[in-house]
């Protein structure tokens, strides 16, 4: 199934995406983490929340590629990392500059485990 990503190109500092995350959405069916999903699920989504995130926080070098249902959440990589294995940080869009930041975790591995446990646990509680 066809991915739809921001070009690395588009990114300042030369970050490219962690090998684990285009492992995870180069399979044939993406994993259900309801409530959150893969913003390259859609054509134009991972390029639109790019620069909304640039233009709500144009002093922050994010990367998002997910999105929480519900919410105005977003995950996002940092931008500045060229490790290949950036941080993850949840950012509350929509929030005034200071109050976006909803914590970060290592890197996209802690974020996916973390996604899945809360999956399971909203699919308890929703009884699906």
């Amino acid at each position: 199934m066809k991915r739809f990503l921001c070009p690395e190109t588009s990114f300042a500092n030369g970050f490219k995406y962690p090998k684990s995350f285009l492992n995870v959405i180069e399979e044939d069916k993406l994993i259900d983490l309801d409530p959150w999903w893969f913003l390259c699920e859609f054509d134009g989504f991972s390029q639109q929340w790019f620069n909304e995130i640039k233009k709500q926080y144009p002093e922050r070098n994010l990367i998002p590629f997910a999105k929480k249902d519900g919410s105005d959440d977003v995950a996002c990589f940092d931008g500045l990392a060229t490790s290949g294995d950036p941080k993850v940080h949840y950012v509350h869009t929509f929030a005034s500059t200071g109050w976006e930041d909803h914590g970060s975790v290592a890197n996209f591995n802690a974020w996916f485990e973390a996604a899945k446990k809360e999956s399971a646990l909203y699919k308890s509680e929703q009884g699906t």
